[in-house]
C-alpha cells in the first residue's frame, strides 16, 4: 500500500474546461513524519517522568524547558522557570564556578560534563545537585545546553556523617591515648575537656566530680574560650541533688534554652553562670556508679544539642570513666602494696623484738610516715582496768607534740570502743562527729588543734586493749578508704604483736615460776638425755643422793638411785629404749627407804624418744596424794594429733577453731572446710536441735555424751558417738572440746544383727507354724489329687481342681514365710549373670512403670548400666524377686513420674548394685525400719514382707543390702554380692521318666491323716504299702517284712526322721530312705551325714513329686 498526494487544476483549453492533475508518491514522507511524532512523544514521556531534573537553557543561561521533577524539587512552576536565568537559582558561592564551566563548555565545544553544585529553591532551602550537561547543536552550531540534575542530599548527608564520625573517632583517640599514657586522672580530665570543648565548639566545658564523703561537688578540669569566665569550682552536693538524680536515671541532660527551661530554673538561679545560654550535662560512670559529669555550655548564642553532640560527649565520658577505673585500680594496688610493706615492717619488728615498747614505736613511726600525718599515738590499756599500760607517739617534722588527751575524753573514747569496735573516722572535727562524743571531741580539738583524726581500736583476742590515734593538724583531711584499711591492717598486726609480747611475758613468768616450783617440789625430779646422762635435777632429787645438784649433772642414769641388788635393770635405759612409761619400787643405797620411781620417756614432734623424766617419791607421800602430771604443749598436741578419735574445739559462737587429723580423716573434709565453719553446717538436719541443746549444755559446764548424725564430704550420712565438755581458761568458758568416734559401721552392724535376729525369730516361729500348715496341706492336696484320679464328674473335677490350686497357693505362701530363717545350700546355687537378671526384672515390671504410668499421664524412665559377665552364685528366682521388688517400690515412690537408674559394677571381688530413684525420699525413722518384717508405708495395700524377704534373700547369698534416702531427694538402695568366676558346665542331670516297678513301701508318720494320704497315693501308683505311726513302730516292722523303700516324717515324737533313718541304715544300709518334712525340701542333714537319706520331699506333696522322687531314688539304686 502506498500513499499518493494528488493536485488538480481546472483549465479552459480551446473553450473547453479541462483539468490538470499531478500525483506524487508521499509514502516515505508520511512514514518519516509519523516516526518523528512518535520519537517526540517518547522523549516527552521520558522528559516528564524522569526522577532527575531535566532542563534546557539557551547560551545566555535562560531556561527554555523544565520537567515535572524540576518543578517539584525547585518549587518553581514551568512558567516561572521559563522567565528565569540560571544565575537566579545557583547558590551565590557556586555562581562563578557555574558561569566559568558554561563558558568553557561553549568555547571548547565540550559536549558533556559532570560536576556538583547547589541551588536555592523557591522556599530558600539549599539543594545539592550532581549536574550533567551537554551542548545542543543546530546546523552544526551550539544553540543551548541540556542538563540533567540529580538530588544528592542523602549522599551529602552520609558524607557529612562519615566526616563527623572520623572527627569523633579522632577526638576519642586523643582522649584514649591520654588514658593509656598516664594514670594521672587530672591529665586525662584536662585532655578530655579541652578536646571535647574544641570539637563541639562550645564556650565552656567543665568536668565536675562528686565527693560523697565530703558532700561536695568539685570542678576537676575546665576548658573555656578566651573572654569567657570560668565556671564555679566547689559547691554542696545537696544543692544539685535533683540534677544528680536525673543524671543517674538518664545519663544525659540537655537544655537548649537555659533561661526558659523550667527543669533547670533552680540551678540557673543559684549555680549556673548567668551568661549561660545552652548547657548539656553528660554523666561519667564506673559500672552503675555516677562519679561526675561533663558540663558543656554556650554563652553567646542558643544551641540545639544534636544526637551527634550527645554521642560525642558520651564517648568522652566513657573514656573518662575508664581513666577513673584504671586510676582506682592503681590507687588500690598502690595502697595494698603500701599496706603490705607496712605490715611486713611491723611483722619484722615484732619478730625481731619481743619488747612491747619497741613494737609500739615501730607501729607509730611507720604509720605516721605512710599517712603523712601530723601525729600518731598508740595507747594501750590493761586487760582488767582503764589505766594506760603503755603509750608511744610519732610526731612528723614541722609538727608539734600535743599533750595527752584529757582523761574525760579518753574515758568516753574507751566506752565508745567497748560498744563498737569499728574505727572512728572524722574528716572535720568542726563538722560531722558522733553525737555521743561531740562535746568532748570538739573541746579536745580546740585544745590540741586537731582538724581531722582517725581513732582505731586495738582488739586482742576479742577484747578491747587500746587505741591508735592519727591526727592531722595542718587542715581538714578527707580520709580515703585505703587509708582507713591501712590503719585497720596496722591495728590487726599490732594486736598480734601485743598478744605475742604479752604471751612472751607470760611464758617468761611461767618459766620462772616453773623453775621455782621445780626446786620447791618435794619429789625428786631427774631429767636424762637420750644417752641416759643426767642434765637436770631438783633439790629434793639431790637430797636423795645426799649431795648437791650441781655435782650430779653428767652422771649416768645407772648411777642415780642405785640399789644394792646386782641384777636390777636400769629402768631409765629401759624406758628410753622401749619408749614407754615404767613404774618401779626401789630402795636406793643413799635413801635407805622405799622410793616409787616413775620414768616417763620424752618424745619430740616426730614421736621419737629424746630423753626421760624420772620422778622419785617417798611411798608414804605417794599413798597420801596422787601426783599431778604436767604435759607440755608440744606433748599435748602430739597426743591429740596421734589420737584415733576425732578431737575438735568449737568457740562459743559454734564455729570450729581447731581439729586433729583424725577429724579430717573421719569426715573427709579439708582443714579449711572445717575451721571457721559452724558445726551445724556438718550436722544432719534432723539433729540440728539435739546438737544445739548439747552444745549449750556443754557451754554451761555440763559434760555431754550423745549420738549424732553428720554429713561427710561425699554427702553420706554417718553416725558419731560424741563426748563434749567445756573448755575453761582462767575460770572462763572459751568454747567446747569434743571427742567423736564414728560408729556408723557399728550401728549398721547392730541394725543388721537386730534385723537378722528379728528375721531369725520370725523364721523360727514361721517354721513351726509352716510345719503344721504343711501337714494339713499335705492331707488336703493329697486327698484332692486322689479323688481327682478316681472321679469322672466334670463339676466335681473342677471343684477338686480349685482345691488343689488353693492348696498349692497356700503352700507357696508358707514357703515364702519359711525363707526368713532358711540358709541357701550350695547345691541350690547356680552361676548367674546379674546383668541378665536385672534386664529380666525390668522387662517383668515394664507394664507397671511404662504402660500403666503412661496411661495415668506419667513419664517414668528406667535406665540400666550393667555389662555382661557380672557373675555371682545364687538362686535366680530369688534374686529376680529382689530386683522386681526394688523396681516396683521405686515406681511407687515416684507418683509424679521420674527416673530410676540401675547400675551394676565390679569392685575387686564384689558386685556393687545401685538402684537410685528421683522420688519423694524417706524420713530417717522410715529408713531405719524399712527392712523390718510387716512394716509398711503403703497401708492396707502392703504386706510389709517385700523388703524383709529381700533382706533375707541377700543375706543368704552372702551379700548385704542397705539404703540411703533424704526426704525430697530420692532414695538409693545398695546391694553387695560376691563375685563368682565362670566355670565349665558339667553334664546336665537327667531325670528318669520311666515307670517304676511296683515296690514294697513303708510309710512312717505320727500324723494319721498325712500317713494315710501318702499311703493311698502310693497304692494308687500300684505300690504295696505298710504304715507305721513312729520310728520305733517302723523298726519293729522292718524286722518282720522286707521293704524296697521307706518314707518317714521328720518331726515325730520320741524318734525323729533323722534318728529313724540312722537306725534303718544300721540294720539295712542298702534300704533307701526318703524324708518327708513340713519344714520344706531344703532341710539339711546333720553334720557329717549328708548321705543319711536318699531324698527329701516337702509337704504338701503331689503325685508328680512322689512319682519323681521314687523314680530318682530307685534309679540311683540300680
Amino acid at each position: 500500500m502506498i500513499e499518493i498526494e494528488v493536485h488538480w487544476q481546472r483549465l479552459i483549453f480551446a473553450g473547453k474546461a479541462a483539468y490538470l492533475v499531478s500525483a506524487n508518491d508521499v509514502t516515505n514522507q508520511r512514514q518519516a513524519a509519523i516516526a518523528a511524532r512518535e520519537s517526540e512523544d517518547r522523549y516527552r514521556e521520558l522528559f516528564e517522568n524522569a526522577n532527575d531534573i531535566i532542563y534546557t537553557i539557551d547560551l545566555a543561561g535562560n531556561f527554555t524547558s523544565l520537567n515535572q521533577t524540576g518543578e517539584r524539587l525547585t518549587g518553581y512552576s514551568r512558567a516561572e522557570a521559563l522567565r528565569m536565568n540560571l544565575t537566579e537559582v545557583v547558590a551565590p558561592e557556586q555562581l562563578g564556578f557555574v558561569r566559568e564551566n558554561l563558558a568553557r563548555k561553549i568555547q571548547s565545544n565540550d559536549i558533556s560534563s559532570v560536576y556538583d553544585t547547589e541551588i536555592i529553591t523557591k522556599s530558600g532551602k539549599r539543594l545539592p545537585l550532581e549536574l550533567s550537561s551537554r551542548l545542543i547543536y543546530w546546523d552544526g552550531k551550539p544553540i543551548g545546553v541540556q542538563g540533567i540534575a540529580r538530588d544528592i542530599t542523602e549522599r551529602k548527608q552520609v558524607q557529612g556523617a562519615l566526616a563527623q564520625q572520623a572527627d569523633r573517632a579522632a577526638l576519642i583517640n586523643r582522649i584514649s591515648q591520654a588514658v593509656r599514657r598516664t594514670l594521672d586522672v587530672s591529665e586525662v580530665f584536662e585532655t578530655a575537656v579541652r578536646e571535647l570543648g574544641r570539637h563541639l565548639e562550645v564556650d565552656r566545658c567543665s568536668l565536675y566530680m562528686k565527693d560523697e564523703k565530703a558532700g561536695r561537688v568539685t570542678n576537676a578540669a575546665e576548658y573555656h574560650v578566651p573572654d569567657v569566665e570560668p565556671a564555679g569550682t566547689d559547691f554542696d552536693l545537696a544543692r544539685v541533688k535533683s540534677l544528680t538524680d536525673s543524671m543517674e536515671k538518664h545519663g544525659v541532660m540537655a537544655f537548649d534554652d537555659v533561661a526558659a527551661d523550667g527543669r533547670i530554673r533552680d540551678l540557673y538561679r543559684g549555680i549556673v553562670k548567668q551568661d549561660v545560654k545552652s548547657i548539656m550535662y553528660v554523666g561519667v560512670t564506673v559500672g552503675n556508679e555516677l562519679l561526675g559529669a561533663f558540663a558543656l555550655s554556650t554563652t553567646r548564642q542558643l544551641r540545639h544539642w544534636s544526637e551527634a553532640d550527645i554521642e560525642v560527649a558520651r564517648a568522652a565520658a566513657d573514656q573518662s570513666g575508664i581513666a577513673i577505673r584504671q586510676a582506682r585500680l592503681y590507687q588500690k594496688a598502690a595502697a595494698t602494696s603500701m599496706r603490705e610493706v607496712l605490715v611486713n615492717k611491723l611483722s619484722a619488728a615484732i619478730r625481731a623484738s619481743l619488747s612491747l615498747t619497741d613494737v609500739l614505736d615501730t607501729a607509730a613511726r611507720e604509720l605516721g610516715q605512710a599517712l603523712h600525718a601530723s601525729r600518731v599515738r598508740v595507747r594501750l590499756y590493761h586487760a582488767t582496768g582503764e589505766e594506760s599500760s603503755a603509750e608511744r607517739e610519732y610526731v612528723a617534722p614541722g609538727s608539734e607534740s600535743s599533750s595527752r588527751d584529757d582523761v574525760k575524753y579518753e574515758r568516753r573514747l574507751r566506752e565508745y570502743f567497748l560498744r563498737s569496735q569499728t574505727p572512728l573516722v572524722i574528716d572535720d572535727t568542726a563538722q560531722k562527729v558522733p553525737a555521743e562524743l561531740a562535746d568532748c571531741l570538739r573541746a579536745n580539738a580546740d585544745r590540741t588543734g586537731v582538724r581531722s583524726r582517725i581513732d582505731c581500736p586495738l582488739t586482742v583476742n576479742g577484747e578491747f586493749r587500746g587505741v591508735i590515734s592519727i591526727h592531722q593538724s595542718e587542715g581538714v583531711r578527707r580520709w580515703t578508704e585505703d587509708e582507713i584499711l591501712l590503719v585497720e591492717s596496722v591495728a590487726a598486726q599490732l594486736a598480734t604483736g601485743v598478744a605475742q609480747a604479752e604471751l612472751f611475758e607470760i611464758v617468761a613468768r611461767a618459766k620462772k615460776e616453773w623453775e621455782s616450783t621445780f626446786d620447791a617440789m618435794s619429789d625428786g625430779i631427774f631429767i636424762f638425755d637420750k644417752a641416759g646422762r643426767l642434765i637436770r635435777v631438783n633439790r629434793a632429787g639431790a637430797a636423795m643422793e645426799n649431795t648437791q645438784a650441781r655435782s650430779l649433772l653428767g652422771h649416768q642414769c645407772c648411777d642415780i638411785l642405785r640399789t644394792d641388788a646386782e641384777t636390777v635393770v636400769c629402768v631409765v635405759e629401759q624406758a628410753i629404749r622401749q619408749s614407754e612409761r615404767i613404774n618401779v619400787e626401789v630402795v636406793p643405797q643413799h635413801a635407805k627407804r622405799p622410793i616409787l620411781v616413775t620414768v616417763e620417756p620424752v618424745l619430740d614432734e616426730r614421736n621419737q624418744t629424746v630423753g626421760a623424766v624420772c620422778t622419785a617419791r617417798d611411798l608414804s607421800e605417794l599413798r597420801q596424794a596422787e601426783a599431778v602430771a604436767r604435759e607440755g604443749q608440744s606433748l599435748l598436741k602430739n597426743i591429740l594429733e596421734s589420737a584415733r578419735e576425732a578431737i575438735y574445739a568449737i568457740n562459743p559462737d559454734g564455729h570450729y577453731k581447731w581439729c586433729n587429723q583424725a577429724m579430717l580423716e573421719m569426715t573427709g573434709y579439708q582443714l579449711d572446710e572445717i575451721i571457721g565453719h559452724h558445726f551445724i553446717e556438718r550436722t544432719h538436719e534432723d539433729d540440728y536441735e539435739v546438737r544445739r541443746i548439747h552444745f549449750s549444755a556443754s557451754l554451761a559446764g555440763e559434760p555431754q555424751t550423745y549420738e549424732s548424725r553428720y554429713i561427710a564430704r561425699d554427702g553420706s550420712v554417718r553416725y558419731a558417738q560424741v563426748n563434749s565438755a567445756p573448755i575453761i581458761v582462767d575460770g572462763e568458758t572459751t568454747g567446747v572440746l569434743g571427742i567423736a568416734h564414728d560408729v556408723t559401721e557399728q550401728k549398721q552392724e547392730r541394725e543388721r544383727a537386730a534385723r537378722a535376729d528379728k528375721l531369725r525369730a520370725l523364721g523360727q516361729l514361721a517354721s513351726g507354724v509352716a510345719h503344721d500348715f504343711n501337714n494339713s496341706l499335705a492331707a488336703i492336696l493329697g486327698r484332692a489329687q486322689l479323688i481327682l484320679r478316681r472321679v469322672k464328674d466334670e463339676d466335681l473335677i473342677r471343684s477338686l481342681g480349685i482345691i488343689v490350686t488353693s492348696a498349692e497357693d497356700a503352700a507357696a505362701t508358707v514357703r515364702r514365710i519359711q525363707t526368713f530363717a532358711r540358709k541357701s545350700l550350695a547345691s541350690e546355687l547356680e552361676l548367674l549373670d546379674v546383668g541378665g537378671l536385672l534386664r529380666d526384672a525390668i522387662e517383668i515390671t515394664r507394664t507397671r512403670w511404662e504402660n500403666e504410668a503412661r496411661a495415668g499421664g506419667l513419664n517414668i524412665e528406667v535406665t540400666l548400666d550393667a555389662e555382661d559377665g557380672m557373675l555371682t552364685l545364687g538362686n535366680a528366682s530369688e534374686l529376680r524377686e529382689v530386683f522386681v521388688n526394688l523396681i516396683v517400690n521405686a515406681v511407687d515412690a515416684m507418683p509424679q513420674g521420674g527416673e530410676l537408674s540401675i547400675c551394676c559394677e565390679r569392685k575387686l571381688n564384689r558386685l556393687r548394685l545401685r538402684f537410685t530413684d528421683t522420688g519423694a525420699g524417706m524420713k530417717e525413722e522410715v529408713r531405719e525400719r524399712v527392712f523390718e518384717p510387716f512394716y509398711t508405708t503403703k497401708g492396707v495395700q502392703g504386706t510389709g514382707l517385700g523388703l524383709a524377704v529381700s533382706y533375707g534373700i541377700i543375706e543368704r547369698h552372702d551379700g548385704s543390702i542397705s539404703v540411703e534416702s533424704r526426704l525430697g531427694a530420692g532414695t538409693t538402695f545398695f546391694i553387695d554380692l560376691p563375685v563368682a568366676e565362670p566355670r565349665e558346665s558339667g553334664a546336665s542331670e537327667s531325670s528318669s521318666g520311666e515307670q517304676t516297678p511296683s515296690l514294697s513301701v513303708l510309710v512312717v508318720d505320727d500324723e494319721e491323716f498325712v500317713r494315710d494320704t501318702l499311703a493311698e497315693m502310693l497304692e494308687d501308683l500300684d505300690h504295696k504299702v505298710v504304715t507305721a505311726s513312729g520310728g520305733r513302730d517302723a523298726l519293729a516292722k522292718l524286722t518282720s517284712d522286707d521293704f524296697d523303700l521307706v518314707f518317714t516324717d521328720l518331726a515325730m515324737p520320741e524318734m525323729d526322721g533323722w534318728e529313724t533313718a540312722r537306725e534303718i541304715r544300721k540294720h539295712k544300709p542298702e534300704l533307701p530312705v526318703v524324708l518327708v518334712t513340713g519344714y520344706g525340701a531344703t532341710a539339711q542333714a546333720p553334720s557329717g551325714e549328708s548321705d543319711l537319706v536318699a531324698g527329701i520331699i516337702g509337704k504338701p506333696f503331689d503325685f508328680d513329686q512322689v512319682t519323681g522322687t521314687i523314680a530318682r531314688v530307685v534309679g540311683e539304686g540300680l
